[in-house]
C-alpha cells in the first residue's frame, strides 16, 4: 500500500513554486559577490545548447589605414575573432519531508510552516554551496563545481600552470587571453591605482572590486579623515561598502584566495544562467523505497568571460608597511 500525505502533493508542490521568487531573490541577496554581480548587470540568462559559447575578439583589423586617390588598398582576409567555450555546471539543494513529520504537524496550517522552514535552510544551504564554488581557489582536475573567479583571474597568467591551461577552451598560451596580474606586497593605494589603470585602458573601468575582509580593513583604514561613498545599489541590498573612484569595493567572506582585490568588469564578466535552470523548483515526489516525499532547487550555469584583460588581480597583498 503506497504512502500518502494529509496534505496532498499539489499543496506540498504550490507552497514550493509560489515562494519560487522569493528562492531566487534570497539567493542573489544572500552573499556580497552574487548581490553584486545581480544588481551590477553581470547576470545573465542563456536558453540552452551543448555549452556556453561566447563570440569574442582576439585582434585587431590590420586593413586600418590611410590612403590618397588611387592606392592600393589592404583587402587582406581578417580571422580576428574567436569563442570562448564553457561547460554547463548544476548546482542542488534538496527538501524531504517524511510521512512521520506530516503525522506529527498534522494540521495544515503546521504542515506549511514545517515546509518552509526546511525551504528556508535549503535556500541558504545552496546560496552558500554556490558562492564558495565560485569564489574558492582554484578546484583539482576534474570537478563538477562552476568555473572560479580564481581560475578565469588567475595570479600567474603568464606561467600558464597545468591548473589553468585552458579556460572557455582557450589556453593562456595566447597573450590577448590573459588577465592582468600584479603581485601586490605590502598594501598601497598606488597599487591599486596602477591596476585599476591597467584593466581599464583609458576608457573601460572596472564595475567594482571584491576582496576579503583583511584587504578591505587596509583600505578602509588608508581613508581615515576622507569622505567615504556608499554605492546605494549594493548598499540597499545590506551590504557595506566604499568606494574607490567610481566603483564600490566589497568583501566577501566565503572568498577563497583572501590576499587579493578583484577588479571585476561586469560587461565581460558574466555569472550565466540557463533560462530553465534558473533555481527550478521541482514537484514532491515519493520514492518507492521511502517513506517520505522529496523536491529539488536546481541551478545550473557558469561563470564566464569574453575579454580577460578587462579583469585583474592584485594578490599577495600583506599589511601595510
Amino acid at each position: 500500500m503506497a504512502l500518502s500525505f494529509s496534505v496532498p502533493d499539489t499543496e506540498l508542490s504550490l507552497t514550493l513554486h509560489n515562494r519560487r521568487a522569493g528562492v531566487v531573490d534570497n539567493i542573489f541577496k544572500g552573499t556580497p559577490f552574487l548581490s553584486a554581480m545581480s544588481t551590477m548587470g553581470g547576470v545573465r540568462s542563456e536558453g540552452g545548447g551543448l555549452e556556453l559559447v561566447t563570440p569574442l575578439l582576439m585582434s585587431k583589423n590590420t586593413t586600418a589605414g590611410s590612403f590618397a586617390d588611387y592606392d592600393i588598398l589592404d583587402t587582406t582576409p581578417q580571422d580576428n575573432e574567436t569563442s570562448a567555450r564553457y561547460p554547463w555546471a548544476g548546482e542542488y539543494a534538496t527538501i524531504a519531508i517524511s510521512w512521520m513529520e506530516a503525522q506529527r504537524n498534522a494540521g495544515p496550517g503546521m504542515l506549511i510552516n514545517l515546509l518552509n522552514q526546511k525551504i528556508d535552510d535549503a535556500e541558504m544551504s545552496l546560496r552558500d554551496k554556490l558562492n564558495v564554488h565560485l569564489l574558492q581557489s582554484q578546484p583539482a582536475a576534474g570537478s563538477k563545481d562552476p568555473v572560479s573567479i580564481t581560475e578565469i583571474i588567475d595570479e600567474a597568467p603568464s606561467a600558464d600552470p597545468a591548473r589553468t591551461t585552458s579556460i572557455g577552451s582557450i589556453g593562456n598560451a595566447n597573450t590577448w587571453w590573459r588577465n592582468i596580474a600584479t603581485d601586490g606586497g605590502a598594501f598601497t593605494v598606488a597599487d591599486m591605482n596602477a591596476m585599476w589603470n591597467d584593466v581599464s585602458d583609458g576608457q573601460d573601468p572596472p564595475t567594482f572590486l571584491l576582496t576579503s575582509s583583511t584587504v578591505y580593513e587596509y583600505y578602509e583604514n588608508s581613508l581615515t579623515g576622507m569622505i567615504r561613498y556608499q554605492d546605494s545599489r549594493v548598499g540597499d541590498q545590506g551590504f557595506t561598502n566604499l568606494m574607490y573612484k567610481n566603483a564600490p569595493m566589497l568583501w566577501d567572506p566565503q572568498i577563497g584566495n583572501t590576499d587579493e582585490i578583484y577588479f571585476l568588469n561586469t560587461k565581460y564578466f558574466k555569472l550565466t544562467t540557463h533560462s530553465n535552470g534558473d533555481f527550478k523548483t521541482t514537484d514532491f515526489i515519493e520514492p518507492d523505497n521511502q517513506a517520505a516525499k522529496v523536491a529539488k532547487i536546481l541551478w545550473m550555469g557558469n561563470l564566464e568571460c569574453n575579454n580577460r584583460r578587462r579583469c585583474g588581480t592584485l594578490h599577495g597583498i600583506t599589511a601595510p608597511a
